[in-house]
This record gives structure tokens, sequence and C-alpha cells, in this order.
């Protein structure tokens, strides 16, 4: 009995200790977040691939201009989530980490966005990444990636930044409620169509009947009274249909329109996303990577995208055409620039034109 007694005491004075050395060790803890003072902040940049856009420098600069940078601040007061909030705030970041070392160092660790090219047509300067994000070239390190030239027109503003899925995802749904609204705004319409042929109806129904002791003469006046109301009656009714089915059209008409934009703008976005992807196939390509500088896109705005590659070997453009079966085009250029152009020279000529299905014109 003595020594289960013991054991118990024992077991309760084990546990007693070990709760005040965790509560006395946070309070060591707290006591030390509350006076010293950060010794340093570390930043690690992940991400970027060959092309980073960030440097811890420029990290430096954006905690300084939010009054964020934590060195010297007592470490309980480093505000971490407005550190993250103000470094994800820029595009070319895709996600940090903000956290503080029991030592007193401040460590950020950032995974950029990596781009694959940088599209510099008139009023647009941005980088592209390969899922589709947008960000300004300005403020970025440079990139040693393909520039997109030509007189091409995004369904995008200059100043957009994000992915333009997303874009084309909420634009789509908008125009889904403003198809949605002008249907509604058809069913007054239908209403006044039902109550006008209910007029119409109303005044057929209502028939003259002849009286047992009335005249002949005086029920051929009521007669002919009742199909001049009738006739007025059609007629009225012809016009007021007219006119109702007239907007009704307008509004069908306006939803149409609305529907048009729908399908251009998913076109659009097919188009983009399909350059994006060949860029990043000639990039992941031995033989095409080296050769890629520069791509000429024009179109847009409702016309079909056209391609071209300025290579930096030779003195000659190829043209690609649509983005419809890149893939193939691709495909059918690799084999030329292996069997045909090391074969034939890379001044022979100006232009090689790909636009044709398996096929390739020189000129």
């Amino acid at each position: 009995m003595l020594r289960r007694i013991g054991k118990y005491v024992g077991y309760t004075l084990l546990c007693a200790t070990i709760i005040a050395m965790v509560v006395w060790a946070d309070i060591l803890s707290q006591r030390h977040v509350d006076t010293e003072l950060v010794c340093g902040t570390e930043i690690e940049i992940e991400g970027g691939g060959s092309n980073p856009l960030i440097e811890a420098s420029m990290v430096d600069i954006w905690l300084k201009e939010h009054n964020l940078h934590p060195d010297g601040t007592i470490i309980s007061k480093v505000d971490i989530a407005a550190i993250e909030r103000a470094v994800e705030q820029h595009n070319a970041v895709a996600k940090a980490n903000v956290y503080v070392t029991y030592d007193g160092f401040v460590k950020i660790d950032i995974e950029q966005r990596e781009p694959v090219a940088r599209l510099r047509t008139t009023n647009y300067d941005m980088y592209l990444t390969e899922d589709g994000y947008l960000l300004p070239a300005k403020g970025c390190c440079a990139a040693h990636v393909p520039v997109i030239t030509g007189d091409y027109t995004p369904i995008f503003m200059s100043d957009y930044r994000g992915s333009i899925n997303s874009m084309v995802k909420d634009s789509v749904a908008s125009l889904d409620r403003r198809i949605a609204e002008l249907e509604t705004s058809k069913l007054p319409l239908y209403e006044q169509l039902i109550e006008n042929n209910k007029e119409l109806r109303k005044v057929k129904r209502a028939r003259v009947r002849r009286g047992i002791f009335e005249s002949e003469e005086n029920y051929q006046i009521l007669h002919d009274a009742y199909k001049e109301r009738v006739s007025k009656a059609i007629a009225a009714h012809s016009v007021n249909e007219r006119a109702i089915k007239e907007q009704i059209a307008k509004v069908e008409q306006e939803q149409e329109m609305v529907r048009h934009t729908q399908r251009d703008i998913l076109e659009q976005a097919k188009e983009f996303n399909a350059m994006i992807a060949m860029i990043v196939s000639i990039s992941e390509n031995r033989l095409l990577s080296a050769d890629l500088t520069q791509v000429v896109a024009t179109g847009g705005c409702g016309n079909p995208m056209q391609l071209s590659i300025v290579p930096r070997s030779g003195d000659f453009i190829i043209e690609l055409g649509t983005t419809e079966k890149i893939d193939k085009k691709l495909g059918v250029l690799c084999r030329f620039y292996d069997k045909g152009l090391s074969n034939i020279g890379w001044n022979k000529f100006s232009r090689i034109s790909l636009r044709y299905d398996g096929q390739v014109v020189c000129r």
C-alpha cells in the first residue's frame, strides 16, 4: 500500500516538475521576445528558374517603403502578417512566408514567379508566366526571355495584373449575368403580349345578340358597330404586337451581341494561352530554344492572332500563321531546322512559311 502511494506521489511530483519547467520556459521565452532586438533579416528567394525577377536588395527596399523593416525592432513588435502582405503585393511574388528564429533573425522565404516571355507591344510591357499570370516589367529585374512584339491587341488592359484565366472567367461570368438580366427584362414584354391578346379576345367575345322584340334595322346598326369595334381592335392589336415584338427583338439582339463578346473573349484567351504554350514548348526544345529571341504577334480585337518568329541565326522570318495546330507546325519546323537549313544554308531565304498544313514554303 505504501509502495503504491509512493508511486502516485512520485508521478505527481514528476508531472508538477514538468509543468513548472514548461511554464518557466514560456516565461523566459516571452521575456526574451519582449526585450531582445532583431539581429538581422535573412531573405531566401526560390523559383524564377534562370530568369529571376527579384533580388534580396529589392525586398529590403519594399520593407523600408512600408516602414516594416524589422532590423533593430523588439522581436515581439515584429508584424509578421504585415510583412507577408507587403511582400506578396508585388506581382513577381507567388508566396511569402515570414517567421522569427529564437536567436533573433527574421526569415523571409519567397517563392517567385518564373517568366517565360515578355510582352512589349503598344502600351504593353509585362512578363508572362507559363500559367498565364501577367505582371509588370517595371520594378522587376530584367529577365532574358523571348520578347513578343507586333501590333497584337490583347483582351486585357495594359494596366491589368493577375491571371488571364481568372480574368476571362470573371468576364464570362459578368456577361452571363448581363444575359440573365436581359432575359428578365423580356418578361414584362411577354406579359404585354399576353394582355394584348386578352384585349382582342375580350372585344371579339362581346358579340351583339338580337333581342326578341328588336327590329332588324336596329340589330343591323348594333352589328355593324360591333364589326367596326372588332376591326379597330384587330388593327390596334397588330400595332401593339409589332411594337412589343420589336422591343423583344432588340433585347435578343443585345443578348446575341453579349454572347458574341463572350465567344470572342474565349477565343482570344485560347489563342493567347496557345502562344504561351508555344513559347514554353520551344524553350524546352534543345534545337529551337537557342534560336528563339522574338515572337511577332498581330491581330486581336476580334481578328485571329497571327504569329511569326524572328530567329537569332540567319536573316529570315518564320511565319507560323494562326495558333491552330501549332504543335504540328513546331514539329515541322524542328525537322526543317535539322534536315533542311543545315544543308541549304541559313541565309538562302528571307521568309519561311509554315502556314500550310505539313508544308514549308520558302521564298
